[in-house]
This record gives structure tokens, sequence and C-alpha cells, in this order.
């Protein structure tokens, strides 16, 4: 066997086994070389070698990535979650007070037009409580307020959706839409295809719902793996795909649109709904919000799910879905499970949504975010061990990071606590413990303060020592 087959065959080995998992930076040229005793030529005849194999996709000046894995693995078949309280109690106590949360997915509401709405929503307090012995209490039922239904279907219409006030359920927050979609499309013991790795919030609503899923292989380049959902579709009944397209939680992708396109056929093909988790596509970094599935879909099965948690303050716990063929479905539940959202916070968010005021809110914050991805991506560079592995994401506020293999991250969490760091380990991300090499963080707040600078100084001393 030639010296350039050996390698392919070592690489391939440790991509197949999960040791080199999807979405992971190959080291450098140089570096392999030096690993391998293997001169430059024989190295980059394997990689070529491995990206004909499509184990491999080369990027230019950023180096060669491992692609999602095209062949049905065996253990994509429906599991049962097992997160229970895990995720609960970690993120408790990485967001203590006096902890540095550089893992939570929390937006930066320093903003003039956040400062506005609560302004607003003091000022409709006031009024409110003036008006008390005139005015008569009510719930604001479902399907939600008609002025925020009315002001964010104009909004969403000046995007690539077309959609009217009577398309629109209102709900509690993100979490509370996508818990709706899937009571609406499966029952206990049903079958979810979801993105591997996955946002853990929609994990523990699948596992407190006694769903099981389906894990399918994804990576930041490329994506969601399509070729696994036919895969999976062709082998499992499946209720329902559950992606989240735009600036993946946790891994920061943007599905292109042949991949969306593609995306709409085989759910019409396999004649099964789609739920859309779209909470940080308001949040791109060219300013051109990516085409939503909702706007490719002509058979009304997507469940298109928003929030303004992500782009305007983590307190403001208002959602929304575009339930297609679901609306009754969705406006059911939602009136079982909680009646109404808040009145006077609907209220306000309607105001801020009039007018310019909102478009021009997301344009200033999604230029800083992408200002402050690129300190933190400079300080990973310069602070952590060279063999740590990221793509630099173009929207949202969460970039994943591949360690050193010698890296644990439940570890390094628990290490990162005891410093007063909080960080996103990665097997929140799945049904069992895989991404134990990975962790997520957030920039939103990112500015490299003298604190944060020495938390992430900190956590690459810390990954020198394992």
């Amino acid at each position: 066997m030639k010296r350039y087959e050996q390698l392919v065959q070592q690489l391939q080995s440790r991509i197949e086994q999960g040791e080199l998992p999807p979405g992971s930076r190959l080291a450098s040229i140089r570096t392999l070389s030096q690993q391998y005793q293997l001169s430059k030529n024989t190295v980059i005849r394997a990689l070529t070698e491995l990206e004909s194999l499509k184990l491999l996709q080369a990027k230019p000046r950023h180096g060669f990535f491992v692609l999602a894995q095209q062949k049905h693995s065996p253990t994509l078949a429906p599991r049962k979650v097992k997160l229970g309280a895990t995720a609960f109690s970690v993120l408790g106590a990485a967001n203590q007070p006096g902890n540095l949360a550089l893992g939570s997915a929390y937006p930066d509401s320093r903003w003039p037009s956040v400062n506005w709405y609560y302004q607003r929503l003091a000022k409709t307090a006031r009024r409110w409580a003036l008006e008390n012995s005139r005015r008569r209490s009510h719930y604001s039922t479902p399907p939600g307020d008609p002025g925020l239904r009315t002001a964010l279907a104009d909004h969403l219409n000046t995007t690539s959706l077309t959609c009217n006030s009577e398309d629109i359920v209102i709900t509690q927050g993100g979490q509370e839409a996508v818990s709706l979609c899937l009571r609406a499309v499966a029952e206990a013991g049903d079958t979810i295809a979801v993105e591997s790795p996955c946002y853990y919030g929609t994990l523990q609503c699948i596992e407190a719902l006694g769903l099981k899923v389906i894990e399918l292989p994804s990576d930041p380049i490329q994506g969601t793996n399509l070729d696994a959902l036919e895969s999976a579709l062709n082998r499992w009944s499946i209720k329902a795909v559950l992606t989240n397209p735009s600036f993946n939680n946790p891994l920061g992708f943007n599905l292109d649109l042949p991949t969306r396109k593609r995306f709409i056929d085989i759910a019409n093909r396999w004649d099964i709904p789609i739920i859309e988790d779209d909470v940080f596509a308001e949040l791109s970094y060219n300013q051109q919000r990516p085409t939503p599935l909702k706007a490719l879909d002509t058979e009304q099965r997507v469940l298109h799910c928003g929030s303004f948690s992500k782009t305007v303050d983590v307190d403001i716990r208002l959602g929304w879905v575009l339930p297609g063929r679901y609306y009754d479905k969705i406006n059911y539940y939602k009136f079982v499970t909680n009646i109404a959202c808040p009145a006077i916070t609907q209220q306000a968010i309607s105001e801020l949504l009039v007018g310019r005021r909102y478009r021009r809110h997301l344009a200033q914050v999604s230029r800083s975010y992408s200002e402050r991805v690129d300190m933190l991506t400079e300080d990973v560079r310069r602070l952590w061990p060279k063999e740590t592995m990221f793509i630099k994401p173009q929207g949202g506020i969460l970039q994943w990071f591949t360690l050193p293999e010698r890296v644990a991250s439940d570890q390094l969490f628990q290490q990162a606590l005891t410093a007063g760091i909080g960080i996103s380990p990665g097997n929140l991300f799945c049904a069992d413990n895989r991404f134990n090499h990975h962790i997520r963080l957030c920039y939103a707040h990112y500015t490299q303060s003298n604190e944060q600078l020495t938390a992430i100084a900190k956590l690459g001393e810390m990954m020198d020592k394992f």
C-alpha cells in the first residue's frame, strides 16, 4: 500500500469512528506532514482522495473540513432523549450571579430601540393604571392581539414571506412556539427527525412530550444532511422534521437556497410537516434575511416559528407561529396551555414594529454582532490551543468550537465554573454523550473587555492542561 493510501485509510477511519466529527477542520498540511512524517505532496494527495470520497471539503484559505457522512449510519434510528434535568442544572449553575455567562444565548439588550420598547411598556402600564376604574379586564386570547398580528404580518411581508394577520398565532416565546408545533404534529411515542447537534431546549421539549428523535448528522458548512433524512424516511415512520435552518443553534450554519428547496421537495414527497425554528433569521450580517422554508411552501405543511427574545431582549417572552394547515390545532393547544400572552407586552411590541424602528434596530445589532464575532475569533486564535477549530457564522449570536481531542467539554465546563465562567458543553446538544470535544459560546456581549479577555485566556490555559 502506498504511503498516501495509508494516510487516507487512517483519516477515513478517524472520520467514520467520530474522532473527526462533521464540520471539524483538519490540521494544516504542514502539521499533518510533521505528524505523519510524510511529504507535503503525499498529504495533499491523500486529502484530495478523501475529498473525492465526499469525506472532506476544501474551503479556499480555510483548509479541509469533514463532511457529514453520506452513507446511512447504523445508529440513525429512533431513540429516547435522556437529558432530564441535566441541561437545566448546567445552565442554572453557569448563570449564577457573579459568573461570566459566555455560553448562554442572550442577545445584547443595550440598544436605543430596546430602551424605547420598555418606555412604551411603562407608558402603557401607567395609562392602564389610570384607566383601571373604566377599563374592562380581559384576556388577549389566542390567536393573540390583533394589533400585534397586523404589525407582525406587515413586517414579515417586507421579507420573502407572504402572510396576513389571520395566519399568525402569538406565543409566549420561541420555545413555546416549537412545543405547540410538536404537540400539533405528533403524539407520545412518535418520532421526530432533528439536526444533530441540536439545541438542548428543543431536545427537552421532545423529551417532555414523550417523543423519540432521529438525529440527522449536520455540519457547520453544509448544514443538515438531507441524504440521511431520506435514508431515515425510507426506513422509519417519522412524523415531522424539526429544523433550525438560518444561523443554526448551535452550529451556526445557514442552509443555501438549493438545499432549502430540496428540503421542501422531500417533505412534499413524503407528506410530512416541517417545524421551522427561525428565531435567528433576522440577525443576518449581510442585511438580507435568508429565504424561510415557509416562503417556499406551497402546501401549507411548514410550521414557521419566530421570536423577539433573540432580536430584542431575552425577557420579552413573545413569539409566533405561522402554522399553515395546523392553525386550528396550534390555536387550541395555545389556549389550553396558558390561555393567553400578556396583553400589555403585545401592545408595546406592536408599537415597536410600526414604521422602520424595528428594521433599523435589526440592522444596527447585526452589524455589531458581526464585529463581535470577529473579536472573539481573534482572541480564540491567539489564546486557545492551535488545534481548536471553528467556522465564523454569517448571522445570529452563537459559535461552535471543536476542541482538541484530549479536552472533554463536560470537565472543562466544571473547571470553568469554579473560575466563574459559564460555557455550554457540547454533550448538551444531543440525545447521548457525543460532542464532548465541543463547546458553544455566545458573542452577543463580547467586546474584548478585560473580564472577557481574562476568561478566554483562562479557558485556553485549562485546555492546555488536559
